[in-house]
């Protein structure tokens, strides 16, 4: 249960590391593209018709002719670079983070569908970790219920099994929703609260000196991963910290301190 509240938790730990490569090839924003892509339903027709009626439309005509062809062009390579970047890169920060394997292969494999045909791999049924399929149903439970309420999560849902998801997870999370409190849960106010409250939420682990420079250099993983401009910015400046800090004759830990807050 602590590896998989760490991997809903983390999932998306790698999203920064293709945001650029998202705006550069739709010549859209990112977050809002990422955002709308996630409520279509996952068939080719929907997927063809996105593209067209979200890629450049703050751009020039033949700009935005040159990016659709393009995507269309190249679409199945396209994805799997945005994916396998996002994915890996995810799994690269927890585990600098110190989080288990199962954490780490439930964030890499989240993308993976259950009858081959999800990403990066293309892993099929069982050998896709039971908490990345968690992860990826309870992700599209949400982002249907919150465009559309339950029954369209339902219908999504259900639309889905077999193909993106294992039938039996999809009865299992039919049972649940006969239950009115599982949905009020999701649109309660103190949602936060009540997942932090959780078993999982409450163990606390000892963090040491070391443990601290890994946290700190994971969170400036994140941040410099946004675009190649970006790149080591953070680490440069953690270089330039410590340089200046040594040089005014800082002691150890207050070098060590600084180093931190630059990453």
């Amino acid at each position: 249960m602590d590896d998989l509240y760490y991997t809903l938790l983390l999932k998306d730990l790698g999203c920064s590391s293709n945001a650029a490569r998202v705006c550069a090839l739709y010549l859209a924003d990112d977050l809002t593209f990422k955002r709308d892509f996630k409520t279509i339903d996952g068939s080719l027709t929907a997927a063809l018709r996105f593209v067209f009626a979200k890629t450049g439309l703050e751009s020039g005509l033949s700009e935005r002719i040159r990016a659709i062809v393009n995507i269309l062009k190249n679409a199945g390579d396209i994805a799997q670079e945005l994916i396998e970047t996002r994915c890996h890169r995810g799994a690269d920060i927890a585990a600098k983070m110190r989080f288990s394997t199962q954490v780490q292969d439930g964030i890499r494999n989240h993308d993976e569908h259950w009858n081959g045909t999800g990403k990066p791999e293309q892993r099929i049924g069982n050998t896709i970790p039971l908490n990345a399929q968690i992860a990826l149903l309870s992700q599209v439970i949400n982002i249907f219920h919150t465009e559309g309420g339950r029954k369209a999560a339902l219908r999504e849902i259900r639309q889905r099994a077999g193909t993106w998801f294992d039938p039996s997870l999809v009865a299992i999370f039919e049972r649940l929703a006969v239950d009115p409190g599982f949905w009020a849960d999701l649109t309660s106010d103190s949602l936060a609260a009540t997942v932090f409250a959780l078993p999982s939420g409450q163990r606390s682990t000892h963090v040491d000196e070391g443990y601290l420079d890994d946290i700190a250099q994971a969170f400036s993983d994140v941040f410099d991963a946004r675009s190649s401009f970006t790149a080591d910015h953070s680490a440069r400046v953690t270089l330039y910290a410590d340089i200046i800090a040594e040089q005014l004759g800082y002691s150890a830990p207050h070098r060590r301190w600084l180093r931190r807050g630059a990453a």
